[in-house]
């Protein structure tokens, strides 16, 4: 999952806690990792009734999530389900009055068990996971009906073994793990069918009654309802703790923007997967910066990096990467860019970030370094000559951006 800068950040008793652990640092950063946590817990991972995160783009990385964690779980516990129906075929036996219907049986079983041995197949081929959940669900469907046709084959009836039967599917349909609106509706359409059919095809005379059998499985859709809701909550409060933990790992904790560290890991892969098109390195570095810490304290200094950062990132493409180098060092990754439009966006940043003002130390200036990639160097050559030129626009009368001939 990419975590652009852009991203908000998470749980508020989380971030706290994380507030009291470093007391020791400045205040402006506690109040900046604050005001984070609680955007990202406001408008990233709110729950709706439906217990699925209302932020598509959280959604669908939580399916993703699933998808890695629970996807063998869901194709076995699928395939059980078809096998255990099907091995029931053994008791049919007992309660057909001809052979023809025993063979009707076997049929249904046999197909619900082949149909279950198609959805284990297909379960990891689909795309997206919400698809493949669909899928079961629809599959549980399925062997239900089976089993009601079954029932309705059947010349004798015990009312206790539907009923506990009936209630077994229920169970099974939200042990399988799935969203909480595909298991309602599963577990409802079972009990609404079976009451119906009962009242149709069955003699509701015989123990239980058939209100009885309502009100019992009514309960036992509402208990795993209730758990259900639970567990989906759980997975996804420990999903967005897990992106938080990611999210801190790699984000400057000041500007809201990549760290050091994740640009060089963002930095190395590119290296290696490097095919034919180009890409530069810009590293610019915030002109007389020290004077504006000397003349108007840190807390400006900070508001300064802090501006620049967002100055930037709302002027850079989706995919550019962005990164704070260190101290009022900054540095950018323009991926499949000649050297040509990199010095023409280095330039265009430069304007932009001139043209704002940054608080009480007003609007400050940048200067620029701009290189391109060469096959074979390392991360630190690479940084290197971008750097050459950074301190190059400084010598040449700062504000300006120098890129490699």
């Amino acid at each position: 999952m990419d975590i652009r800068p852009r991203l908000r950040a998470i749980d508020l008793p989380f971030a706290l806690s994380c507030a009291v652990n470093q007391a020791f640092l400045p205040v402006l950063f506690l109040q900046n990792m604050l005001s984070l946590c609680m955007e990202y817990n406001r408008e990233r991972f709110i729950l709706n009734k439906l217990c699925e995160f209302s932020d598509r783009d959280a959604e669908s990385s939580f399916m993703e999530y699933e998808k890695t964690a629970s996807l063998n779980t869901v194709r076995f516990l699928t395939l059980l389900m078809g096998f255990t129906f099907a091995v029931f075929t053994l008791s049919d036996y007992y309660y057909h009055g001809t052979e023809n219907d025993f063979l009707v049986s076997v049929g249904l079983r046999g197909a619900a068990f082949f149909i279950t041995i198609i959805a284990f197949s297909l379960a990891g081929k689909f795309e997206r996971y919400d698809r493949t959940l669909l899928m079961i669900t629809l599959t549980e469907l399925i062997v239900f009906a089976t089993y009601l046709l079954n029932l309705y084959n059947q010349k004798s009836h015990e009312s206790a073994l539907q009923f506990m039967t009936v209630m077994l599917l229920i169970l099974t349909v939200f042990l399988i793990p799935n969203k909480l609106k595909n298991s309602m509706i599963a577990g409802c359409v079972i009990l609404a069918s079976y009451i119906i059919f009962c009242a149709i095809f069955l003699d509701s005379a015989e123990p239980p009654s058939l209100p009885q059998r309502g009100i019992y499985l009514s309960i036992c859709l509402l208990t795993c309802a209730i758990f259900i809701i639970g567990r989906e909550r759980s997975q996804r409060k420990q999903f967005a703790t897990e992106q938080l933990l990611e999210f801190l790992s790699i984000t400057d904790r000041l500007t809201g923007i990549y760290n050091r560290g994740r640009f060089e890991y963002v930095l190395n892969l590119w290296i290696k997967n490097m095919r034919h098109d180009p890409f530069c390195l810009v590293l610019f570095d915030i002109d007389n910066f020290k004077k504006v810490n000397d003349h108007f304290g840190h807390s400006a200094g900070d508001e300064v990096l802090i501006e620049t950062a967002k100055v930037v990132t709302a002027s850079i493409r989706d995919d550019d990467i962005f990164a704070r180098w260190g101290g009022e060092e900054f540095v950018i990754l323009f991926g499949s860019t000649s050297l040509e439009r990199a010095t023409e966006l280095a330039e265009r940043l430069r304007k932009a970030v001139e043209a704002n003002p940054c608080g009480e130390a007003g609007s400050v200036s940048v200067s620029v370094g701009v290189a391109q990639y060469r096959r074979g160097e390392s991360i630190l050559e690479f940084v290197n000559r971008a750097d050459e030129k950074m301190y190059e626009a400084k010598r040449a009368g700062k504000n300006r951006v120098i890129a490699e001939s």
